[in-house]
């Protein structure tokens, strides 16, 4: 797995308001946005791109929602955090979207502060969870005689 040099911020959003948004909030930040308005484009841009963290509007245009979204997230080996926004972000919701697996809900119309450090939240959990699926996956190394006197010797030294 590769690390992701200039992490790409996905937001499946409508053109409009959240977009210009969402563009100014992070136009100065560590990421690059990028958008689309439907599930095809999600699907299109995931095949084609890594994405760090995809941001999206609860309900979409095509018809489908933030679930429809997270399932295909979900389908990848290693899928990107998910935040979902809306106008309504009550606790139900927010409560629905943390247990069916969404990293984080935010309310509309977007707060600057609240967008950086759910992203940022999002991007790092991201990368942490990367980094194990990394390391589950390398061989493991060798162990020489050195190394295990050094455990025998931490073992007790630490009294187990």
């Amino acid at each position: 797995m590769e690390r992701i040099e200039k992490p790409i911020i996905l937001g499946v959003f409508p053109p409009g308001e959240d977009r210009t948004s969402l563009d100014s909030i992070l136009s100065h930040s560590e990421w690059e946005l990028q958008f689309t308005g439907t599930l095809e484009g999600l699907q299109a841009v995931l095949h084609t791109r890594p994405v760090a963290v995809v941001f999206s509007e609860r309900r979409l245009p095509d018809g489908h929602c933030w679930k429809d979204v997270l399932q295909e997230l979900q389908a990848m080996s290693n899928p990107p955090p998910l935040i979902v926004a809306d106008r309504l972000a009550d606790d139900v919701l927010w409560t629905e979207v943390l247990h069916l697996g969404a990293h984080d809900l935010l309310t509309k119309p977007f707060n600057a502060t609240e967008v950086l450090r759910a992203v940022a939240t999002a991007f790092h959990f991201g990368e942490a969870k990367r980094e194990r699926a990394e390391a589950l996956h390398r061989p493991l190394k060798s162990v020489g005689r050195e190394d295990v006197e050094e455990i025998k010797e931490r073992s007790a030294w630490s009294g187990h």
